[in-house]
């Protein structure tokens, strides 16, 4: 319920450097509005349920914490105006935080420059030429146009449909008698 009555929340994070650094050692304070959290902290929980993009690195939360404003929680009372920090979660996420990461352009990007490609003309003819078909295939001089292979594949599967089963066999070990022979 809204009661215009201001609730917070704790979170458990690290405010001491986790390792060293050239200027700094492990176990020094962080600077002021510096801190750490664990992947599995209530607040990286309340973090991701936001679906704001994390920071680089857990160290980096002090510089988006601004982005949280325009969000509405919503959570358990634990103490008078205090949170329980495992149950906050977003009742209303800001109108632009379901963009996409990287939004597509306008333009179409270009693969290939055309600086140095020479171009190509719009129609292409292509000139007749006197020993080609309609098509342009080249025909050969040792064979006539008109050939053509007396078995179609048609009749092949046709033939073998129709015949007996003694013809079958007969053809069958024909075949197998050729293979056993160049094998041998």
């Amino acid at each position: 319920m809204d009661t215009s009555e201001l609730y917070h929340v704790h979170f458990n994070a690290c405010l001491v450097r986790q390792r060293s650094v050239k200027k700094h050692k492990k176990g020094s304070p962080l600077p002021k509005g510096h801190f750490t959290v664990g992947q599995k902290s209530h607040f990286m929980k309340m973090w991701r349920s936001t679906f704001l993009p994390l920071p680089k690195s857990l160290t980096s939360f002090h510089d988006c914490m601004g982005k949280l404003k325009s969000i509405v929680f919503m959570a358990e009372i634990s103490k008078g105006t205090r949170l329980d920090a495992g149950t906050i979660r977003p009742m209303s996420l800001p109108d632009n935080s379901l963009i996409t990461t990287r939004q597509l352009p306008d333009k179409n990007l270009i693969v290939i420059p055309d600086k140095d490609i020479n171009q190509t003309p719009i129609e292409s003819r292509q000139e007749s030429i006197s020993t080609t078909c309609p098509k342009n295939y080249t025909i050969s001089k040792q064979v006539s146009e008109d050939t053509s292979n007396p078995i179609s594949p048609i009749d092949q599967t046709k033939r073998v449909q129709n015949q007996t089963n003694e013809e079958w066999l007969a053809e069958y070990e024909k075949q197998w008698a050729l293979e056993c022979n160049e094998l041998f």
